[in-house]
């Protein structure tokens, strides 16, 4: 696993279930400052280097993916809105 930099902002992509926020974030705590842990928003990306933590899969999560991304401004993102430009790397995955 790459080494973690607490300094960066996470941002938590949650496919509309509000009820895991809390959940989420205190499985991070131990990797993550929760003063860095926001909602991720469709209008503005995360910058290279900032992480993103996705319940996987959206319907029935099951485990958190954690990536970091890696570039923004291309086509090649798999995410929605102001995502579909950014790259990530996946780092690792924690069991919900």
């Amino acid at each position: 696993m790459s080494e973690i930099d607490s300094t960066k902002k996470v941002y938590l992509i949650v496919h509309g279930q509000r009820q895991l926020v809390e959940p989420v974030k205190e499985k991070l705590a131990d990797k993550f400052r929760r003063e860095n842990m926001q909602a991720a928003s469709l209008d503005k990306a995360g910058e290279v280097g900032d992480y993103v933590a996705m319940l996987w899969p959206p319907i029935a999560a099951k485990e958190i993916v954690v990536s970091q991304i890696t570039g923004t401004g291309g086509s090649g993102g798999q995410g929605m809105g102001a995502w579909s430009s950014i790259n990530q790397r996946e780092l690792f995955r924690l069991s919900l």
